[in-house]
C-alpha cells in the first residue's frame, strides 16, 4: 500500500483518470487481474473461508503487483512527463487497485483500512470512512463492454516470452555478458500466432523485461541477449545510441530529451 500511495501524490482523479479504453496495456491486465481477486475474495468472505482470503491477498501482493506490476511501473512514474498519458495511467489503475484492496481488506484489517483510506485520493462520492463503502463490483475495475479474454490472452502470450527471455538474461549474467538487464538488447523469436498476437506491442514487452530494446521475428520461441549499444542515460539508464546527440542534454536518452525540454 505504501508503495502505490507514494506514487499517487500528484493524482487527483477528477482532472486525471484515465479511462479504461484509453489505458496502457499492463494497466487494463492488472485491473483484470484485480477484478478476477475481488471475485474470489468476496465467495470465500460469504463461505467463511478467511484463510484462503489472506493467502490469496499474499500471492497477489508478491508476485502480481510487487515482483511484476510495480517493478515495471517505476520507469514510467518516475521518468515520463507528469501528465504524459501512460503516467496518468498507471496513477488511474494504481488508484482503482489500491481503493479495491482496501475495501476488500476492511472487515480483516478494520484500523488500518481505515488508515489507508484517508490517505487515497478523494473524489465526491467517495464516503468517509471504508467501512461506509461495499466491496468493489467487477464494472468499477473492468467495464462489461471489455474483451476481458482477449487481454487475458495477450497476457499470458507476453508472460510466455518473458519466461523465456528472462532464462536467456539470467544467463548472460552468469556469463559476465550483462550485468543489470538495462544492459541487454534482446532478439525474441515467436511462432507466428504469437508474432501476430505481440505485434505492436514491442513497447509494452521492452517494459516488461526492463532491457533496453527489444526486437520480435518469427521462429521457434527463443531469446538471445546481446550488449545493448550506445551510451546509458543519466536518468533512466536506458542505454542507447542516441545518448549525446541531444547538445542541450547531451546525457539523455530519445525519450528523457522531451521530458527534460518540457519541464526545463
Amino acid at each position: 500500500f505504501r508503495a502505490m500511495l507514494q506514487n499517487l501524490f500528484d493524482f487527483d482523479p477528477a482532472k486525471h483518470e484515465v479511462e479504461f479504453e484509453q489505458m496502457d496495456a499492463l494497466d487494463q491486465y492488472m485491473l483484470v487481474r484485480s477484478a478476477e481477486l475481488s471475485e474470489e475474495l468476496q465467495r470465500w468472505y460469504e463461505e467463511f473461508e478467511f484463510h484462503r482470503i489472506y493467502q490469496r491477498v499474499i500471492e497477489f501482493c508478491t508476485v502480481d503487483l510487487s515482483s511484476i506490476y510495480l517493478d515495471v511501473l517505476k520507469d514510467r512514474l518516475y521518468t515520463f512527463a507528469p501528465d504524459a498519458p501512460s503516467r496518468r495511467s498507471a496513477q488511474t489503475a494504481l488508484w482503482r487497485i489500491c481503493d479495491a484492496l482496501v475495501r476488500l481488506l476492511a472487515p480483516l484489517m478494520s484500523f488500518t483500512a481505515d488508515e489507508i483510506w484517508e490517505f487515497l485520493p478523494t473524489t465526491l462520492e467517495r464516503a468517509p470512512s471504508v467501512h461506509l463503502t461495499s466491496f468493489p463490483t467487477g464494472e468499477e475495475l473492468v467495464p462489461a463492454s471489455v474483451g476481458v479474454e482477449s487481454i487475458k490472452a495477450l497476457w499470458r502470450t507476453m508472460m510466455d516470452v518473458r519466461d523465456e527471455a528472462n532464462r536467456a538474461l539470467e544467463e548472460a549474467r552468469k556469463s559476465k555478458l550483462i550485468g543489470a538487464n538495462l544492459e541487454a538488447a534482446v532478439t525474441i523469436s515467436v511462432p507466428q500466432e504469437q508474432y501476430e498476437v505481440l505485434r505492436g506491442h514491442e513497447d509494452d514487452l521492452l517494459a516488461l523485461l526492463i532491457v533496453s530494446s527489444v526486437e520480435l521475428s518469427v521462429g521457434e520461441l527463443a531469446a538471445k541477449v546481446e550488449r545493448a549499444e550506445g551510451a546509458k542515460c543519466e536518468r533512466c539508464w536506458h542505454i542507447t545510441p542516441f545518448v549525446g546527440k541531444d547538445t542541450e542534454f547531451p546525457t539523455a536518452c530519445e525519450r528523457c530529451v522531451p521530458v527534460l525540454k518540457a519541464i526545463a
